[in-house]
């Protein structure tokens, strides 16, 4: 999802961006969304695209989808002449450490060989021979190994990419056996060094049509098989894609949290953002009350207990008896 543009951005900066936008990424946007992205109404989108097509010889195509107008840039025929220069490559080889954890092992060679391939028309053999220096390292507990999901992970981008249904079938460890799911796969989303993949489980009709979201580990998948049966969900997707920012990576009905902190892992919860709209308060005995809103209540217990006694959950009063019960098992366990 791109991200907001700074809200201060003068009419021209926000201009050249949806240029940017548009041109670079080739993918169509609902009009909806491109006024969330600037912060701006639809009617000044709907200006901005006029100036676009009147002044800056960008051919605009535009549509309906339901009920959502959408926009897309036309590619020209004729292609620029782009080039990476130093500095881009350098934050290509970053953005590639950081994931290299995650990935498979015949990704990670694929991925090397594509970005020493960016080197070659560095001007500069000094610049060459330093651009791959290697600057950032990702610490990792109990990582997992991907290289045997490898083709799973491929294919799930090809049906993405391709908006096709899946068929897989997946095992999880609450479940005595294992289950056949009909598929429309979305995104693939990285949490807490592991690779989920979240989209629409659908039913088995001809035109497919959205039971409930889901969300999957891709190491429990197998048996992928990617179907002859396209989905066109994207005005549901966009609405999806949109939603707020909350605490919790299992989305569920959101709840309003309260949480006291006192000692040295203050200044680490001021230094976060734990949710849209989150407040953090001063207490006039020390420490802060950090307030927020969640959406998983067993993450919400789970977190709240890795602070051990500096921190001390105060609403809601149904998962403060929940944590309750769970320290009580704890010291027995220890007793």
């Amino acid at each position: 999802m791109p991200p907001k543009l700074d809200q201060s951005a003068s009419p021209s900066k926000k201009i050249l961006s949806l240029f940017s936008l548009l041109f670079f990424t080739g993918r169509r946007y609902t009009l909806t969304r491109l006024a969330e992205i600037f912060t701006c109404s639809k009617q000044t989108i709907s200006r901005m695209m006029v100036e676009l097509s009147l002044n800056h010889d960008l051919r605009i195509l535009s549509g309906k989808d339901g009920r959502q107008n959408w926009y897309q840039a036309e590619r020209p025929v004729k292609r620029p002449n782009v080039t990476l220069d130093l500095h881009e490559i350098r934050l290509l080889v970053m953005c590639k450490e950081l994931v290299w954890h995650l990935l498979p092992q015949g990704l990670r060679e694929e991925v090397d060989q594509a970005v020493n391939k960016t080197t070659v028309l560095l001007p500069d053999m000094a610049e060459c021979s330093n651009a791959l220096d290697s600057i950032c390292e990702v610490s990792v507990k109990g990582s997992i190994d991907y290289t045997p999901y490898q083709a799973a992970i491929e294919d799930l981008f090809k049906a993405i990419r391709e908006k096709r249904i899946c068929s897989f079938t997946y095992h999880s460890p609450h479940w005595p056996d294992p289950k056949v799911y009909l598929f429309a796969p979305v995104k693939v989303l990285s949490f807490r060094d592991a690779l989920y993949v979240e989209g629409f489980k659908v039913d088995d009709s001809l035109s497919p049509k959205i039971v409930r979201e889901a969300t999957f580990s891709i190491h429990r998948i197998n048996k992928l098989v990617i179907m002859n049966r396209p989905f066109n969900f994207d005005s549901v997707i966009d609405n999806y894609q949109d939603r707020p920012n909350l605490f919790g990576f299992m989305a569920h009905n959101p709840f309003k949290v309260k949480v006291k902190f006192k000692g040295s892992c203050e200044t680490y919860i001021r230094e976060r953002v734990w949710s849209e709209n989150q407040k953090v308060i001063q207490l006039k005995g020390g420490g802060v009350e950090l307030e927020f809103t969640a959406q998983s209540e067993r993450e919400v217990i789970s977190w709240v207990l890795s602070f051990g006694t500096q921190a001390v959950l105060t609403q809601p009063k149904k998962l403060r008896e929940q944590i309750k019960v769970q320290i009580e098992s704890l010291n027995g366990l220890y007793a």
